[in-house]
């Protein structure tokens, strides 16, 4: 069967031919009539068929190829995508991550621009002091007994009124509590994801959630990031074509860009989980640390349709050792996660949950994040002020309103250049590569301020700047 023999091309439209072309074959791929890895016609027998000129169809082709619905392969030609998972490069996303695990602590007098938790002076350890003594006091040794899988009964239901804060409704039975976040990813990962599956991220990311992702064998789709979010356009029509079992987002402040979505792409996003039968993951990371008056709508709070997973760990606002999360899951996959759950370790520590649970009926814990998002706020604007002071002239950054981190665009200077020649100046900052799945990425820092003095974040940006400079000038 001829597909091209009756294509109606419109020379005097204002799309161009070989975008008509194009979309016409697009069209092809999505009603099935083209197939994964089916060869297209050469360029001079389409051109004959499509009479058209070559340069037309190679004009198609490469418009296609920008769409990701096609791929080429030299002296080959050109073949409808996905592209088979053994001609996918080597993902370095596990290179990096054991990179960053054998990184050593950096040595005194190094200003430390990597490290992402909260000074410890911060942590409310004179409640958890107590929520232990009462813990104790009550139960004696049945505080360390064994726990349900799934959680503490009282803690998930206290979970709920916590989440009320970020305008999600939950209930006791669909929360699972975890051992962090990170762990919540692997969960998800392990219990949904088979060899072969397609997850989209975006595009930088999480290497944690990378490495996750890849350890179950799957193939990741990185999607482009704008300004409001995630490219939906590029995303839909990859969707289309790869049908990705999960999406993973991290909708305020994401790590590394700081970049916040859109409610307008929110609700697309929404809406194409629901058309095209996909999750989302939501990872909760920073949406406490908004420094902002506009109250936060997670996609999980727009969750109507049950797709979304919303994972959220206590480490960032509490404290980095406690290890405790929680995922609220959508009831189509509450059992298949907490099956995962229970092989993976059985359960989360009782005696911790059981004293979380305490501190959060206990004590305001709406004024402790009141306490530490005024801290890094505070942190954010003298980071900025430095920033603009120092670095303007030579680097590009946002200023998200959020997060813990800026991220700073080095230009024509190749970022790993200019963190050594940082290092030199006893700054350390993160290198932008290790955010990208294949590691092309050369032009990026991460510079976190939350753990630093105020004096250290002059001296450590003004040498950063002073290091730029050297190389521009």
């Amino acid at each position: 069967m001829n597909l091209y023999k009756n294509l109606n091309l419109d020379k005097q439209s204002s799309i161009p031919i070989y975008q008509q072309l194009g979309d016409y074959i697009f069209n092809l791929i999505e009603e099935g009539k083209l197939t994964a890895n089916q060869k297209l016609p050469p360029i001079r027998k389409l051109a004959k068929e499509a009479e058209v000129n070559s340069v037309t169809v190679v004009s198609a082709y490469k418009y296609l190829e920008n769409k990701k619905a096609v791929y080429s392969q030299t002296g080959s030609g050109t073949f409808v995508s996905p592209i088979p998972l053994e001609n996918i490069p080597e993902p370095v996303i596990n290179e990096n991550i054991n990179t960053i695990i054998k990184n050593p602590i950096p040595a005194e007098g190094v200003i430390n621009f990597t490290s992402t938790s909260l000074p410890q002076e911060l942590f409310p350890t004179t409640e958890f002091k107590q929520a232990f003594d009462i813990l104790l006091d009550r139960e004696k040794g049945g505080a360390f007994g064994t726990m349900d899988s799934q959680g503490y009964a009282p803690l998930r239901e206290s979970i709920c009124t916590y989440l009320k804060y970020y305008g999600i409704t939950a209930t006791a039975e669909t929360v699972q509590i975890l051992s962090g976040a990170q762990q919540g990813i692997d969960v998800v990962a392990k219990a949904m994801i088979s060899y072969g599956d397609i997850v989209f991220m975006e595009k930088p990311t999480f290497y944690g959630a990378a490495g996750a992702f890849l350890s179950r064998g799957c193939q990741i789709i990185e999607i482009p990031m704008e300004t409001d979010g995630m490219d939906t356009t590029a995303l839909e029509n990859l969707v289309k074509l790869y049908h990705p079992k999960f999406l993973y987002v991290m909708a305020y402040f994401q790590t590394p860009t700081g970049i916040t979505y859109s409610a307008v792409k929110k609700r697309k996003i929404l809406d194409m989980a629901e058309k095209y039968n996909f999750f989302i993951i939501e990872d909760d990371n920073l949406y406490d640390f908004n420094y902002t008056d506009e109250a936060l709508v997670p996609f999980k709070a727009l969750d109507n349709r049950n797709r979304v997973v919303y994972i959220k760990s206590f480490s960032k606002i509490l404290m980095p050792g406690l290890r405790i999360g929680f995922a609220v899951l959508p009831k189509k996959i509450l059992q298949k996660m907490v099956t995962a759950k229970y092989t993976t370790d059985i359960s989360t520590s009782g005696f911790l949950q059981k004293a979380l649970d305490i501190y959060l009926t206990e004590n305001s814990w709406q004024q402790h994040i009141k306490t530490i998002r005024s801290y890094a706020k505070d942190k954010y604007k003298t980071a900025v002020k430095y920033a603009d002071r120092y670095l303007k002239p030579y680097l590009k950054y946002t200023k998200p309103n959020g997060g813990i981190s800026l991220w700073l665009d080095t230009g024509n200077i190749p970022a790993e250049t200019l963190l050594s020649s940082a290092v030199g100046k006893n700054v350390l900052l993160s290198l932008g590569s290790q955010f990208y799945i294949n590691g092309e990425e050369s032009h990026h820092l991460r510079l976190c301020f939350v753990n630093v003095s105020d004096e250290k974040l002059e001296a450590g940006i003004r040498r950063l700047g002073e290091c730029a400079k050297n190389h521009i000038f």
